[in-house]
């Protein structure tokens, strides 16, 4: 049994658990005609949320009073969904978060008012399964409040799935992206090769470049993940790698200077043997095409 402690709206309610704890419940019409020292039945309740209770709080306090409830209810479906479809656990600070974007979205699309998104083919690229969730969201969006948005929307959304599901901050996230934007158009440009994004080295590209860029923005947990340093299989990619080695070099010096990263010998090895499965790959490629 719950017992409310505070009702923020019709669908959110602070409350306290038969331990003592406090929670917030969510779920379409619990807290309707209810007031403080109600119980609720915890069928009620579509999502409990028991940690970070008071940093939520405060951030649902502050938007309750400033965004209709039917916001809540749309970035709660959206989320629920994403949690399915993508199969993974996504924090709950994207509640509130998504909640505030939706409703500044809406009400910049009906102003005609719409804030394009730079990254909106780099995340369709690198973060393809919450693009096509949030593409989803984006139709959901528009059919409950009668709008039309762009694909940039899908990108936006997309980011936050991915920022509630590494932890590390939208801003963090929007800087993964790009570097790995930058990563993979240096790449190109040196190598001189159309990358195909349906193969299976670039697929493994693209989930190094992920782990890579998160390691670029949160080096505190770099460090406590690295390993010391091969120096005679780093000296034989060097040697045997020299084209993939001078890209990593290229990515590297971009790392350093623009985010402030040191990148350490053994990431940079790891990243060369993947530039040079993806050369590899696509040089097997282009000489199948060219074949007679």
């Amino acid at each position: 049994m719950l017992t409310i402690a505070k009702v923020l709206n019709n669908n959110i309610a602070i409350v306290v658990d038969d331990a003592g704890q406090d929670c917030i419940a969510m779920g379409k019409g619990l807290a309707f005609g209810r007031r403080r020292g109600d119980t609720l039945e915890e069928s009620s309740v579509e999502r409990l949320f028991t940690q970070h209770v008071p940093e939520l709080t405060r951030r649902l306090d502050g938007l309750t009073g400033l965004i209709p409830e039917e916001y809540f209810e749309v970035a709660q479906n959206i989320v629920e969904h994403a949690r399915l479809r993508l199969g993974r656990s996504l924090d709950d600070g994207i509640y509130p978060a998504l909640a505030d974007h939706i409703h500044f979205t809406v009400e910049r699309a009906r102003a005609g008012q719409l804030i394009a998104n730079r990254l909106t083919f780099e995340t369709r690229m690198v973060y393809r399964d919450e693009f096509e969730c949030a593409l989803t969201a984006v139709s959901y969006i528009e059919r409950v409040f009668k709008v039309t948005l762009p694909e940039d929307e899908a990108a936006f959304i997309a980011l936050h799935f991915v920022n509630a599901s590494t932890g590390v901050g939208m801003e963090a996230t929007t800087e993964m992206a790009g570097i790995i934007q930058r990563a993979i158009q240096i790449t190109r440009e040196e190598l001189g090769l159309d990358l195909d994004e349906e193969s299976l080295a670039y697929y493994r590209f693209m989930v190094h470049l992920k782990l890579f860029a998160q390691r670029a923005v949160a080096p505190a947990s770099a460090a406590a993940e690295s390993l010391p340093e091969d120096s005679r299989l780093i000296a034989m990619v060097e040697r045997e790698y020299p084209a993939a080695a001078a890209v990593s070099d290229t990515i590297v010096d971009f790392v350093a200077r623009e985010h402030g990263y040191e990148v350490p010998r053994n990431e940079w090895m790891y990243l060369t043997m993947h530039i040079e499965r993806v050369r590899g790959s696509e040089r097997r490629r282009e000489g199948r095409e060219g074949a007679p």
